[in-house]
């Protein structure tokens, strides 16, 4: 049982993973449709490169179990800025792509949680 656990954790982990590395290189090499995207959203190309960024950094962090929370909340508060632009502009079908996406990076940082870093800092184990 705990064989299947870990397994699946790997999946999800690496499936989220391989998610964002994607949409990160996406942002940070000027895809022209995410670009008109954010300035369609009145958002400037500088956030653009920097939510791309974030997304790269989260994306690696979920691939260490040590910081695999970290990244996990990181990439969470990614998705909570995206979801509430999307649903501000009524962008249904990505949104719920958006969610999805939360709700797996919400259960991926709850499965690796007793591997966390932060435990080890201040010593909650």
């Amino acid at each position: 049982m705990i064989m299947l656990k870990t397994t699946l954790t790997w999946i999800l982990t690496i499936l989220l993973a391989l998610f964002f590395i994607y949409a990160g290189y996406k942002k940070l090499t000027g895809n022209e449709v995410t670009a008109q995207h954010f300035r369609e959203w009145g958002y400037g190309l500088w956030l653009l490169h920097f939510i791309g960024c974030l997304e790269l950094i989260g994306a690696l962090l979920l691939l260490f179990p040590a910081t695999a929370t970290s990244g996990a909340l990181l990439l969470c508060l990614i998705m909570t800025g995206a979801s509430y632009t999307l649903l501000s502009h009524e962008v249904w079908k990505t949104f719920a792509i958006t969610f999805i996406c939360l709700v797996l990076l919400l259960f991926a940082g709850y499965l690796r949680w007793n591997q966390s870093w932060i435990l080890w800092v201040f010593k909650l184990q």
